[in-house]
């Protein structure tokens, strides 16, 4: 056995891919490695198992130029089902993808994968096989896999080989399609020497375990060819092997009657018939009785007995137009396929995004958006300052960049003087960017543009379109902050003034995204659609959590013991770091408070002099400045809850409770906006009056009495990126949302 050499530090990736292969050298280049070394998910390794000798396999593999391959030689061959096993034990990941030679990924299908896997342990502390949507290609056309998902408490063994009425198609999950943990595949192995039905067999016994789950990624991510004129495993015809496997699975309970009689029928019979054996309908026939058939199931028993497999194949395919199942041909599809599931394809071809700011949310949002998009198979043009387009473009490579500064040598991507011009200078230099930019969308012939960032862009906007500027079809934009109601300290002129802007928006097409229902209501005016704000899965799993946290700890000097309060993204006046002190004072002595963010309108010498003035300045930790992504999630787990004690004129989302909200950290917020409206719906933790450092101590001693049980799992699935995109998705295409 050959396995290239790995350094003992080398870092264990994120997913370890497992291929077996045996004389099929070029398929596995040009579906299953290709496919694997392009996927959007880069921390993976991928592991072939040459299945014994084969010197053209390890020929070509030998001029694969990845350091992610790794390749197994097995001295003699030992099967499919071993030559994994051999895979899953070399394996150094700790989730594991099954990948056939054969077959293909959709670059999405990893990425997507993990985070369902990890958001469902977190979730519910089980063991998941994660599978997703498919195609089933044939020399005769592509069909769209799975034909429906399973039932509530429906066994997996019916789901996947019993019918449920005459017209549907079973739904059998191939392996190509599962990713599940490397610790389930060990203690659930392949059956060593079976000669088919090899992952069929291991994800039903595998699904018997009481804390293992199946769960559906729902794009489109793999297509699994079949039919084709060549020798494979699925198309191996020995019907008495699959009875035998069938028996014994049906002894042990691992499959039901109905489901042992439809695989007598969709595959057993078949087989026999396909091979010319006439009498294997006497030997059937007994054992399907037995499972007592339906009606329906007799019929397919006779017509799968009597026809020829050709005609039979062709009646499916009849059957397939009449019913409106997609079927085109592989030179037609994949086009189609990589462009993703239906639902976003609408008339939705071509978007452009449209950002004039950078630095802070605005990159990520961005990225999210456009990697959702692309998934969905939808062209996405990026328009904006340098630093934003760079941005997105190194996450997203799919997206095509177009860099169009606000204000050219300056702006709020390379200098203060945009913000020195006054307020008429501003909204002039809004509007030649916003302008030039729907200029742009309208030349890349994109039919939605979507501006990011509507907040002080509102009024440029409705004159750029009040002045003929050329535009794509559809106009949409997202409102972040509502800091002109007066419930946030608007003034009364301010507030009518940006009702009637929005009137008049909404009257010419444009509909408006916010991240709130509330303050869709409070707005009231135009046409508004709330939409969920992204939030990304946690980084580090529950065995990793109390080590990121001491980490943290040493690294922040909070001693032993102490209860911390975490104020999160910076010193600005209105998030009221400086309130957050004010209430440490009144708080027993274990209980600490960490700032961390950039410093806005407290530094870090003031927060020090205000901490030193009150005597709680041995108990302030302070990390005051911009905090890269990957170490954002553990100043949270280091936390025992997030304090926002932001002032009543805070009008926005607030990011620090969205990732409060998505590792179930307790959130101790003000009564404002949509901090309340967060809190309350998921019960993320307590709710105090603004600016009041006394009701801000009581929350936290009360928080220490009985601490709130967060709704994660549901915040969590409302939130996701995909989630986020279907319901921006929804507002493109006019679709109200309340």
């Amino acid at each position: 056995m050959t396995v290239p050499a790995l350094t003992p530090s080398a870092a264990a990736p994120l997913v370890s891919v497992v291929t077996p292969t045996r004389g099929r050298a070029e398929l596995l280049l040009s579906r299953a490695l290709g496919s694997a070394l392009v996927q959007t998910l880069q921390d993976i390794e991928i592991i072939v198992v040459v299945d014994g000798p084969d010197a053209a396999t390890e020929a070509a593999l030998a001029g694969v130029q990845d350091p992610r391959l790794r390749v197994i030689t097995l001295p003699y061959p030992v099967g499919g089902a071993e030559a994994r096993n051999v895979g899953v034990r070399a394996a150094r990941a700790k989730w594991i993808a099954l990948l056939d030679d054969d077959d293909e990924w959709l670059p999405h299908k990893l990425e997507a994968q993990l985070a369902l896997a990890q958001s469902t342990v977190q979730a519910t502390g089980g063991r998941p096989i994660v599978a997703c949507h498919w195609i089933t290609r044939t020399p005769r056309g592509d069909m769209p896999q799975p034909p429906r998902l399973p039932d509530p408490q429906e066994p997996l063994s019916e789901y996947m080989l019993a019918r449920r009425t005459p017209l549907e198609r079973t739904c059998g999950l191939v392996s190509t399609l599962l990713f599940t943990s490397r610790e389930l595949l060990l203690d659930v192995p392949f059956t060593p020497g079976l000669p088919k039905h090899q992952d069929w067999d291991w994800l039903l016994r595998a699904a018997m375990l009481p804390d293992v789950g199946v769960v559906f990624v729902p794009e489109v991510s793999a297509i699994w060819y079949y039919e084709e004129p060549r020798p494979s495993v699925s198309t191996r015809l020995d019907w008495r092997a699959s009875l035998r496997w069938a028996r014994q699975l049906r002894a042990r309970g691992i499959i039901t009657r109905r489901a042992f009689a439809g695989f007598l029928n969709s595959h057993i019979v078949p087989a026999a018939q396909s091979v010319g054996d006439r009498d294997a309908a006497f030997t059937l026939l007994p054992p399907l009785l037995a499972a007592r058939p339906r009606l329906f199931e007799l019929g397919l028993f006779i017509a799968n007995s009597v026809l020829p497999t050709e005609v039979r194949r062709q009646g499916r395919a009849r059957l397939d137009g009449l019913l409106g199942r997609v079927r085109r041909s592989p030179a037609q599809t994949l086009p189609a396929l990589r462009a993703a599931p239906p639902p976003a394809r609408q008339g939705i071809r071509t978007v452009a995004l449209i950002d004039p700011l950078s630095g802070g949310h605005h990159g990520s949002y961005a990225a999210t958006l456009a990697q959702e998009l692309t998934h969905r198979g939808i062209a996405v043009h990026l328009i904006g300052p340098a630093p934003f387009v760079e941005e997105v473009c190194r996450a997203v490579p799919q997206v095509v960049g177009h860099v169009l500064p606000l204000f050219p040598g300056s702006g709020p991507d390379s200098g203060p003087a945009y913000y020195r011009l006054g307020r008429l200078a501003r909204d002039r230099v809004n509007l030649r960017f916003l302008r030039a930019a729907l200029r742009v969308a309208d030349e890349v012939e994109a039919d939605t543009a979507h501006l990011l960032w509507l907040d002080s862009f509102v009024l440029p906007l409705l004159a750029a379109l009040a002045a003929g500027s050329r535009r794509p079809p559809t106009l949409r934009g997202t409102l972040h902050w509502a800091y002109f109601l007066r419930e946030f300290q608007g003034g009364r002129l301010s507030q009518s003034a940006h009702r009637l802007m929005l009137r008049a928006l909404g009257a010419l097409g444009v509909r408006v995204m916010m991240h709130s229902r509330a303050l869709t209501r409070s707005v009231g005016a135009g046409r508004l659609d709330a939409v969920s704000y992204p939030t990304a899965l946690p980084q580090f799993g529950p065995d990793q959590r109390e080590q990121v946290r001491q980490t943290v700890h040493q690294r922040m000097n909070i001693p032993p013991g102490a209860t911390v309060l975490l104020a999160f993204g910076g010193t600005r006046h209105d998030k009221g770091s400086d309130l957050a002190l004010d209430a440490l004072a009144l708080l027993p002595p274990h209980i600490h408070l960490l700032v961390v963010g950039p410093t806005r309108a407290f530094d870090a010498d003031a927060l020090r002099e205000r901490g030193e003035r009150l005597g709680v300045l041995d108990r302030v930790h302070l990390r005051l400045e911009h905090v890269p992504d990957e170490e954002v999630e553990g100043f949270f787990l280091a936390s025992d809850a997030c304090l926002l004690p932001y002032r009543s004129n805070f009008a926005g989302q607030s990011g620090p409770l969205l990732i409060a909200a998505a590792l179930g950290l307790p959130v101790l917020a003000s009564n404002v906006g949509v901090l309340a409206e967060m809190v309350e719906n998921y019960r993320l933790g307590a709710l105090f009056p603004p600016e009041d450092p006394a009701a801000l101590a009581r929350s936290v001693l009360e928080f220490g009495a009985a601490a709130p049980a967060p709704d994660t799992s549901r915040f969590q699935q409302d939130h996701t990126p995909q989630a986020f995109a279907e319901a921006v998705l929804r507002s493109y295409r006019g679709e109200v949302q309340r």
